[in-house]
């Protein structure tokens, strides 16, 4: 099992299969405030990375824009688990989407 708390840009880059730009855009729009190495760079927690995990799946298969993607993480936010009875059954299938995706990570980091 990996132990690792931190990844670098370049380390995220590689599992998101994202150009650094990308990651740069999305921390600014989704306000992401990534923490710094004793070098001054960029470094992610894991939490940070499944976030972003599941900003690519919004943005990219879900083809939301980043307004949309915002809009949908916010909802995500409000209601993060479906045992707080959501009445909405689009707000379960988000939120099955989202464990999804972070059971996905999970299984391919083990790989």
């Amino acid at each position: 099992m990996n132990t690792r708390n931190y990844y670098s840009v370049t380390e995220d880059c590689r599992k998101l299969s994202i150009k650094p730009h990308v990651l740069r855009y999305w921390e600014q729009r989704f306000e992401l405030k990534p923490a710094r190495n004793s070098a001054g760079r960029r470094i992610y927690t894991d939490a940070q990375l499944e976030r972003l995990q599941l900003i690519k799946h919004l943005v990219r298969t879900e083809k939301l824009t980043v307004t949309g993607a915002r809009r949908q993480l916010a909802k995500m936010s409000a209601n993060p688990t479906p045992t707080a009875a959501p009445r909405d059954p689009r707000q379960t299938h988000l939120w099955l989407k989202k464990e999804l995706v972070a059971l996905r990570s999970l299984l391919g980091s083990n790989a």
